[in-house]
């Protein structure tokens, strides 16, 4: 194989150009095997592969915004060594980008999902980048085909922002995916991507400006650039030699599995999903209930967020050289020259020293940077096996130091996506070339074919792209279960009989699914407990409902099921007193005092007394019973609550004593000629035991009111300590002064003035 001198090598790029596809048919896919942790890592959790094993894939193709190709004619004209012009229809911008040629082999690698939560993969790849950012579309033709103007007379050329990168470099990937929240209707899931860098070799030349004059010298066929305020850094390492030697042979094996640099890179990533309808989405299984059928995806939403390719390769450079010409001085030097020259860093540098550059020579480490990408997207579960999918691609690469970026695009992917088949047709915007392409992605199994880029459907043929690889998936499955009795085929002992779990996956020796075998079930066809030997047994006290005359109370076997709270041998339902333990004769109750009369029936149910009392006693005979008895110790009358009735005599002697007692003028001293009379009524106190005495004073109107109210309070009070001095309980005695309120006889004249100053008495019972 023959090596490409700078001219050549920049005419076959646009043919071989390639935007950096991400197997949008096939990445997408939620049986893609590794594929889809290239976009996300987190989606190695909760993946429909419970392992995988990648064996080989690739990806080839084209984009660029230079110009639409026409294949057949482009590859017609490299066979036979003619311009490719004919086969370039070039845009109206002056400036162009390309990405040329990004190749990508996937390399043998491991995928392990954990107990439906974690993942991890092990993955191993080579790539390679070339690509050229802010070209000049003149320059370009020029150097390409000789024939667009006439080379003998100076053409002008500028180019702004320039940054041509090359990178070869292989990786090894360890990949971790986790669930973070799962709560049912909502997930979240995390992933990182950590991997090993090796360079095998790189290119970097980028420029804040060049001005150039180019010239074809007729008869040396030599081409002449003459540059002025122009600036250039140029590095690079193991691949200086395929731009300057056509003559010898090219060792590619240095730009894979290399160890001309080093580097750690990495991707990260969040998922989220919406999962409103989880519920349909799970089953009972060989004892389990509710379990996610991990063969399907829940989801009707994934929203989707990843940073990729964080990172760079440090390498140490063969040559690292900073050339500058100033604004006014000229620069003047010629293609032969340049590629005599450049074989040797150190020559190449004087050789633009001698023609008026300056030139910082120095060797050391360079850091080349990978294509560091933000990928945002949501996939929409429609219905049934029906995807859709929309991804966004954002670039954050800067384009003013060594490094590859991937340009902006925007992929529409509608997929039909089964375990074993997926058909996917990406529908990407490409911001590079500014068209839109058409791709079709295909999977059978493991094995996939496809391309992002099989039609550019508007602004003519600007790329073509191809993949395809193979895998080998073991998908997850939903235990299979033949004859539908919830045992798996796996641990059920008669797969083709309906069973159950308890037996196995055998017919259930017990009908009515109560838990009893009906050879030992009284009620077979019924649904019932254990604790009453497969009957229905509602309160569960092991009487059966049929025989249990409280089947809703948990009660005892010996009370045919219902409870006996005072422990009497009386349930409760035929107990008159259930909380208080008692006798069968009394319905359960107590007869606390003997008298054959039950506690709940008698009145006096600690005192015996007779049935005709209510089981109270009559201490004192006289038909009333003690505890309707006011006087129970002294027989009377029921008229007078079993109390002797005041005799009429005492209450006439009574009534004489009001106005027979004397008191001195004015006073409420008593007259010793009342002694007598007050004696007789210390007499009647002493009879009357079970009474009490009211002793009222009163006057006439007579005098001031105020002081006839209290003359009367101080003489009622007078009459009660003389009963108290004669031994009467002070508390059987009560007195009030009421004044001239009370007349018994008119104040008008003096006999009825003399009724009205008294001191009246009652006995009353207590």
């Amino acid at each position: 194989m023959k090596k490409f001198t700078l001219a050549l090598a920049l005419a076959a790029t646009l043919p071989m150009a390639g935007q950096a596809q991400r197997y949008m048919g096939i990445a997408t896919s939620n049986w893609g095997g590794t594929n889809p942790l290239y976009l996300n890592p987190a989606n190695a959790a909760d993946s429909r592969h419970k392992f995988s094993i990648d064996l080989f894939n690739a990806n080839i193709g084209a984009d660029n915004s230079l110009a639409a190709v026409d294949f057949t004619k482009v590859i017609s004209a490299i066979r036979n060594d003619e311009p490719v012009r004919d086969g370039l229809t070039f845009g109206k911008s002056d400036k162009f980008s390309i990405l040329a040629p990004y190749a990508e082999v996937r390399l043998p690698g491991v995928f392990v999902n954990i107990k439906g939560k974690h993942g991890i993969a092990l993955t191993t790849r080579m790539r390679a980048m070339s690509q050229f950012h802010n070209f000049n579309q003149g320059l370009y033709k020029l150097l390409t085909d000789s024939a667009v103007a006439d080379l003998s007379k100076d053409q002008q050329l500028v180019v702004k922002d320039f940054n041509w990168t090359m990178n070869g470099w292989s990786e090894i990937g360890l990949t971790y995916g986790g669930v973070i929240y799962d709560k049912g209707q909502h997930m979240v899931k995390g992933g990182a991507t950590l991997r090993y860098l090796m360079g095998a070799a790189y290119i970097s030349v980028f420029s804040n400006n060049i001005n150039a004059k180019y010239r074809l010298d007729e008869q040396s066929r030599d081409a002449f650039l003459t540059l002025t305020n122009t600036d250039f850094h140029y590095s690079q390492k193991n691949a200086s030699q395929i731009l300057v030697d056509s003559t010898a042979d090219v060792d590619f094996s240095q730009f894979f599995g290399g160890s001309a640099g080093n580097g750690i890179g990495a991707d990260l990533g969040f998922v989220y999903e919406w999962r409103p309808d989880h519920a349909d989405y799970r089953y009972d299984m060989d004892g389990k209930t509710g379990i996610l059928d991990a063969s399907k995806n829940p989801y009707k939403m994934r929203f989707s967020a990843s940073i990729s390719d964080l990172g760079s390769i440090k390498y140490k450079s063969d040559a690292k050289i900073d050339f500058n010409t100033n604004s006014t001085d000229s620069t003047v030097i010629t293609g032969t020259e340049v590629l005599e020259k450049i074989k040797d860093t150190a020559a190449f540098a004087q050789y633009l020293e001698s023609r008026g550059m300056t030139a910082k020579r120095g060797a050391g480490e360079t850091k080349v940077g990978m294509p560091t990408t933000l990928i945002v997207g949501v996939d929409y579960h429609a219905v049934s096996n029906l995807y859709i999918n929309a991804t966004y691609f954002a670039n954050m690469r800067r384009h003013d130091m060594a490094g590859n970026s991937f340009y902006n695009q925007f992929t529409v992917t509608p997929r039909w996506d089964t375990r074993i088949f997926t058909a996917s047709l990406p529908i990407t915007y490409s911001m590079l070339s500014e068209n839109i392409r058409v791709g079709l992605g295909l999977r059978v199994g493991g094995f996939f074919v496809g391309s992002d880029d099989l039609v550019a459907s508007f602004g003519g043929r600007y790329s073509a792209n191809f993949y395809m690889g193979a895998y080998v998936p073991f998908n997850k499955k939903r235990p299979r279960d033949s004859d539908g009795d919830m045992v798996s085929n796996k641990r059920d002992k008669c797969e083709h009989e309906k069973g159950v779990w308890a037996m196995k996956g055998c017919p259930d020796p017990d009908k009515d699914g109560d838990g009893v075998l009906d050879k030992e079930d009284n009620c077979p066809d019924v649904a019932g407990s254990k604790t009453a030997q497969g009957c229905p047994d509602a309160d569960m006290d092991g009487v059966a409902d049929a025989e249990d005359r409280c089947p809703q109370e948990a009660g005892e076997v010996a009370m045919q099921g219902c409870p006996d709270r005072d422990k009497d041998g009386i349930a409760n339902m035929d107990d008159a007193c259930p909380d208080q333990a008692g006798l069968a004769q009394f319905k359960g109750c107590a007869d606390s005092d003997q008298d054959g009369i039950a506690d709940n029936e008698d009145k006096c149910p600690n005192a015996a007394g007779s049935i005709a009392n209510q089981g109270c006693p009559d201490t004192d005979n006289d038909g009333i019973a003690d505890n309707m008895d006011k006087c129970p110790q002294v027989a009377g009358t029921a008229a007078n609550s079993g109390c002797p009735e005041v005799k009429a005599e005492v209450k006439k002697r009574l009534a004489f004593a009001a106005t027979a007692i004397q008191f001195d003028l004015g006073k409420a001293t008593i007259k010793k000629t009342s002694n007598k009379i007050l004696d007789e009524i210390v007499a009647i106190l002493n009879e009357y035991s079970d009474y009490n005495m009211t002793i009222e004073g009163h006057s006439d109107n007579v005098g001031n009111a105020t002081k006839n109210l209290e003359l009367s309070e101080n003489r009622a009070n007078a009459v009660r300590d003389y009963f108290i001095s004669k031994g009467i309980d002070a508390s059987r005695l009560s007195a009030a002064g009421f004044g001239d309120a009370k007349p018994v006889a008119s104040n008008k004249t003096a006999a009825g003035r003399a009724k009205n100053r008294r001191v009246a008495m009652d006995l009353k019972l207590k």
